[in-house]
């Protein structure tokens, strides 16, 4: 059985960062459908960033996150 081929580019963190400051401002959560963890997204989507302390952690773990999310792709674990 053959592995799954890397699928499309590597998330950018810089972006990922971004989008977790525009949650602060207008909608929470887009910082984790950029990174396909939907769920999440629907969860600090409907809670307010879960009150804006998921946000505030966002902050400091989103570029962790996104090397994890680029190395899983990678491996061809996503």
């Amino acid at each position: 059985m053959a592995s799954r081929a890397y699928d499309g580019p590597q998330k950018d963190p810089g972006i990922a960062l971004v989008l977790t400051i525009i949650g602060f401002f207008f909608i929470a959560g887009l910082q984790y459908f950029y990174l396909g963890k939907y769920i999440k997204g629907i969860l600090f989507l409907v809670t307010l960033g879960f009150l804006y302390i998921g946000t505030i952690i966002s902050l400091f773990t989103i570029r962790n996150a996104t090397r994890n999310v680029n190395r899983d792709r990678m491996l061809g674990l996503r």
